[in-house]
């Protein structure tokens, strides 16, 4: 069935299809403006808010995709690889060179090589400690410079001064006095502690 002829001239159509598109485009640009300005208002919240206005009635397609996007950006925490090979790296770097600067100062070296010194002399003064493995005697020249007969009981610790092949100095404290030196045999000694 083929439908009547319009009784209406075609340039008052053609009139009225203009005007319908200009306010369709005038609606769109108006519903675009509030989607818009809906938008920057739910920028404005923080994450967990803007979440609850996913599904906003005010919004349009792309302004939505928008908010979504915001959301994934501010609520997704970035995942990071650990790579030592990095950041280690470069702080090792940092601290081994500001330490390594901090080192070489004349200063510093030269509070170490004096106390390298003083090590050194304490060591080389620091007597080895052995134990009587059996009674030993021996002639001690006192603090004095009077030569007194002296016993080392077995099983006591002895100060020794200097080792040699055969016989090893040893060194007696006398209370109120001072050091006394002695010699002993070496095979009476016991060094394994």
């Amino acid at each position: 069935m083929a439908r009547p002829p319009s009784r209406t001239q075609p340039s008052t159509v053609e009139a009225r299809l203009q005007a319908a598109q200009e306010a369709e485009r005038a609606a769109t640009q108006r519903v675009q403006q509030a989607s818009r300005a809906r938008l920057a208002e739910l920028l404005r919240l923080a994450p967990r808010e803007r979440l609850t206005h996913l599904d906003d009635p005010a919004l349009i397609g792309p302004d939505r995709v928008s908010l979504r996007r915001s959301l994934q950006a501010s609520l997704v925490r970035p995942h990071r690889r650990w790579r030592p090979g990095g950041r280690l790296q470069a702080l090792g770097r940092r601290l081994g060179t500001a330490l390594l600067r901090q080192l070489l100062h004349p200063a510093v070296l030269g509070l170490v090589a004096l106390g390298g010194v003083c090590l050194s002399t304490a060591w080389s003064n620091t007597p080895r400690v052995a134990i009587a493995t059996q009674t030993l005697a021996s002639n001690v020249v006192g603090p004095d410079g009077r030569v007194q007969a002296y016993t080392v009981p077995a099983r006591s610790w002895v100060a020794v001064e200097q080792l040699g092949t055969d016989v090893a100095q040893v060194r007696v404290w006398y209370p109120g006095q001072g050091y006394g030196h002695g010699k002993v045999w070496r095979t009476g000694l016991d060094f394994a502690r």
